[in-house]
């Protein structure tokens, strides 16, 4: 075993978990600094490569001993559908901020199970 480079790589890093970044933590941009954040990070990647979407869905009906996640435990599964609705909403306000189509690259879904929740189709 190399000994450096286990020192190399034995440091704390972000969880996987952490939105936004960790970086953003000690910087709150105003209303206006956010989607102007968002533009830009929009036309830096968009034509190129394509964005990737991060869908928290934070249900589950019981916690994993391993879990650090942000969730909601319940067996309630009526809590699916305004939560969705409202995931929803969120998109359609980032869709107006977009300067153009968006080319999805990533779908990644997480902090629960995400079989818990309704798949719910947007016209968009």
């Amino acid at each position: 075993m190399d000994i450096q480079l286990t020192r190399k790589y034995n440091v704390a890093g972000p969880r996987y978990t952490s939105y936004p970044t960790v970086p953003y933590w000690d910087n709150s941009p105003s209303v206006e600094d956010w989607y102007k954040l968002v533009k830009d990070t929009f036309l830096a990647t968009n034509d190129k490569e394509g964005i990737s979407l991060y869908i928290h869905l934070p249900f589950c009906e019981s916690l994993c001993t391993y879990c650090g996640c942000n969730t909601r435990i319940t067996v309630n599964h009526a809590v699916e559908v305004p939560y969705i609705d409202t995931v929803l909403k969120e998109w359609e306000m980032y869709l107006k901020q977009f300067p153009g189509k968006p080319r999805i690259k990533e779908i990644h879904l997480g902090g629960g199970t995400p079989t818990f929740s309704v798949v719910k189709i947007s016209k968009n």
